[in-house]
């Protein structure tokens, strides 16, 4: 490179860097999973934890026209697990109003997620059941995840999606943990129409 230092070059280079982790930054809003409107296909997951262990169940089914917090995930993380928490404690509060949540780990190979999600509800001391399914709920015949969504959580009341949050990897931060439970709190109420847009 005539004419520019190594250092000038350098400064070039970190600078465009620089700018294409800003870019990524400002990513478009991930659109994963049923939208708002929509109906709650059944399904049959695996229980891991909670009364139905190691049963087929169809948590949809089970929790009928209540109001339920249904969390899919890909990966295991540390701010997953303040939402699980979070979502366990709202639960816990508004059980007279019929709420109800789950969660659901998209696996490829159940057997090596197997004991990571027993690792996390024992660790957690999580109550929300938490289930495996296989990868084939990922596609337009069962919940349609966005291939990039490590995280996607649809509430929904009458089995008719009311609000939909969807992050990929890194998203999920602490102000958007603080959304998704204010609209959990919002749908046991009964408000979640202030969640639509």
């Amino acid at each position: 490179m005539r004419g520019i230092s190594r250092t000038r070059w350098g400064a070039l280079v970190l600078a465009g860097a620089v700018s294409l982790l800003l870019a990524a930054d400002k990513l478009p809003a991930l659109k994963s999973g049923l939208q708002v409107g929509e109906k709650v296909p059944t399904f049959y997951v695996r229980a891991i934890t909670g009364p139905l262990q190691s049963r087929s169940v169809c948590y949809v089914c089970r929790n009928g026209d209540r109001p339920v917090v249904m969390v899919l995930v890909r990966e295991v993380t540390p701010e997953l697990k303040k939402l699980l928490k979070g979502i366990d404690e709202l639960v816990d509060a508004h059980r007279a109003e019929g709420l109800r949540s789950f969660g659901v780990f998209v696996a490829r190979d159940s057997k090596a997620l197997l004991p990571a999600v027993q690792t996390l509800a024992f660790e957690e001391k999580l109550h929300l059941p938490l289930t495996i399914s296989a990868a084939s709920i990922e596609g337009a015949a069962g919940q349609n995840l966005h291939p990039d969504a490590e995280l996607t959580v649809i509430l929904y009341r009458d089995q008719k999606v009311t609000a939909n949050f969807a992050y990929r990897a890194g998203e999920l931060t602490a102000d958007e943990i603080a959304r998704v439970l204010t609209a959990v709190g919002r749908l046991a109420e009964g408000r979640e129409a202030e969640d639509r847009e």
